[in-house]
Order: C-alpha cells, then structure tokens, then sequence
C-alpha cells in the first residue's frame, strides 16, 4: 500500500496564498513511512497510521502537534507520535490543529497545542477517561467527538454555535463529559458519527441523521438559514433514506446511503456539493453525477472527496493548492477522478481542511 497526498500539506507550501499555485496538482508518493491507514481532518498536516500500530504526523503545519516548535524539520517526512501508547490503533482524526487517536489499550487520547481544541486547556495531551469503550472519533475545527461502543455521543471543547450541544460554555473537562446522542441524551442509538468546522452529525441505528450547530449556510439540513441549531435535530428532508455514514465540512454535510447514494446539502461556493453549480443547498440533494455506487465519503473545509465501489476516487470543490488531486488547481463543480497512476485500486481516502490523502494499492 501507498499513501499518495495533494493539496495544503506539503513541505514546499510555505503559506496559504490561494492565488498561487504552490503545490502538486495531482497527488503524490508520501514517503520516509509505511502508512496503512488514514484519518480525517488537519490544517497543513495529515495523520496515519502503520499496519503495526505507529502513528505518524506530518505536513507543513505538523511542528506543534507533534512539539517540534523551532525545529529544522520541514514536516516532509513523517514522524511518529511519541505519545501515543501503542497498541492496535481503533480510530483516529484531527481537528483544525489537534488529533485524537483511539487505541485499544490506552482508550481515546487528545494531543495538539494548548488550547480548548482539544478539550482541556493548558495540556499537550491528555486520555478521555471515559467509562465505556470508544469505537469512533471526530474533530471540527476546535471540537472533537467521540462514539462509544453503547451508541452514544461525547464532546469536548469549543461550543461556540452548538456544536457540542446546548447553547453552553466551552467544555474543558473531560472528565465532566455528558452524552450529546444516543441513549442516554433522549435520542436512538447512534453508528456513525462526524464534525464539520462548527457542526456536527451523527447517523442513528435506523439509518437518520441528526444534525447540530452552525446552521448559517445550511449545513445542518433543516431546510432554513438560522444562526444555530443547538440540539440534535432529525434531517426530516432525507425521509426514509436509510443512511450508513456521514462526513462534514467547512459549511457543507454529506450523507452516503445503505444502497451507496451520496446526499449534499449545506455551502456550496466552490462546487463542494458536485451538483454543477455554486448555489448552497438548505436540504440534501441527491448527487445525481456520479454513475455508480459509493461506498466512502470524506469531507475537507471546502472539497468533497468519493470512493466508488469500484475502487476509483472522485473530488469536487475547491481546488486552489491541488485540493482535490485532479490535475487543476480550478474548482470542480461535478465529481471528477483523482489523477493517480494508471491501474492504480484505490482502498481509501480521507480530506483534510486543504488536502487530501488515498491508500493506494498498484
């Protein structure tokens, strides 16, 4: 396997200039690591993991998460993260600037600058001593989200537009987490979960979407413009569509099916909902581009990225910095293909706020 990158990441992106083309149009090799897996999320930085359980860091914004500040290192190669206990690697995700990692020894830990990012203010890093296992993690842009094995949601950190929940303050306490969804919050189990810059999303067990936070653009599928949605709210647009995953953005969320449909709604100035315009969408939309079946979704601050279930990935949205890997740094209003070698089976993907990652087998 090999992972290929484009976009805001590289070593040799030196500041966030949209009107240059700075980077790689078409993804490359990252080299200097054997990464099998990759994980959503990160500004300028990309996380993965190894087939033995070591997770890496890398990427031109990688210094302070992995506490490099100062350092000659460039961020090119990947790094491994030292305070990670290692064991078999469960999830993982990152934020704007922080990362959550869940192991199977060591449960959820937290690592990045100190901020409320990441839950806890003044700690470099810290493990969620939460009393049920976690199987899946999230991070928005300075909130981060955790799925237990009992179907409930956790949050911490910033609360800014509702993105935790309520219309409460920061939650900086990990230790004082209460359930946003699932059971235990009023609301059916939850299998899926993700976080968009300011909001967030989960999918219950019947296959509905729950919806909370910044709704400005639309993002929460409500069918109105509002400042917030401060509660978990069914996305009553999508009927009985029977939802599997979900993935969110900047201002934009998609849904990706049971029978392997892709639903947008939300933002859409830089085609990131692929549907040929730039006209924001208040209620999911079918995705009607894209002739075969998706089986995985991602979701960067402004692009979206698809994996069909042959094996090919697509990308729509913002292409400034090669975002999208499709050989143009224009914007992409339908669901193009990924420029990646010829032949190449493409196993998954993953979206940064700028970038974008693919495991690539040859």
């Amino acid at each position: 396997m090999t992972v290929y990158q484009c976009g805001f990441i590289a070593s040799d992106v030196s500041s966030p200039d949209c009107s240059k083309d700075i980077a790689s149009a078409e993804p490359v090799p990252v080299t200097g690591a054997e990464l099998a897996t990759v994980y959503q999320g990160g500004w300028g930085f990309g996380i993965a993991s190894s087939s033995a359980g070591e997770v890496y860091a890398w990427g031109v914004n990688a210094a302070t998460l992995l506490d490099k500040q100062g350092s000659a290192d460039d961020g090119s190669d990947p790094a491994q993260l030292d305070l990670v206990t290692s064991g078999k690697v469960i999830a993982g995700a990152a934020g704007f600037d922080h990362a959550v990692i869940v192991t199977e020894e060591a449960g959820a830990q937290v690592f990045g600058p100190a901020t409320a990012a990441a839950g806890v203010r003044g700690l470099h890093l810290v493990s969620i001593p939460l009393p049920v296992p976690i199987t899946s993690v999230a991070a928005g842009e300075h909130h981060t989200l955790l799925l237990s094995a009992c179907g409930e949601v956790y949050g911490f950190g910033s609360n800014s537009e509702g993105q935790l929940g309520g219309a409460g303050a920061d939650s900086a306490d990990p230790g004082g987490a209460v359930a946003i969804a699932g059971p235990g919050a009023g609301t059916d189990s939850i299998k899926a979960i993700a976080a968009g810059a300011r909001h967030s999303l989960a999918v219950t067990d019947a296959g509905r979407v729950l919806a909370w936070g910044w709704a400005l653009h639309g993002q929460t599928g409500s069918g109105l413009v509002t400042g917030r949605v401060t509660e978990p709210t069914v996305v009553e647009a999508l009927g009985p569509i029977k939802v599997a995953s979900v993935a969110a953005g900047l201002h934009h969320s998609v849904a990706l099916t049971e029978d392997g449909d892709v639903y947008c709604w939300g933002g859409n100035a830089d085609g990131q909902l692929g549907d040929g315009s730039v006209l924001s969408s208040l209620e999911p939309k079918l995705l009607e581009a894209v002739e075969e079946p998706v089986r995985k979704i991602a979701a960067g601050a402004r692009h979206t990225l698809l994996l069909t279930q042959k094996d090919q990935a697509l990308a729509m949205g913002y292409g400034a910095f090669g975002a999208t890997g499709t050989g143009s740094y224009q914007n992409q209003l339908v669901p193009t293909p990924v420029a990646l070698p010829a032949g190449a089976t493409v196993r998954d993907v993953a979206a940064g706020w700028w970038h974008s990652l693919f495991v690539v087998e040859q």
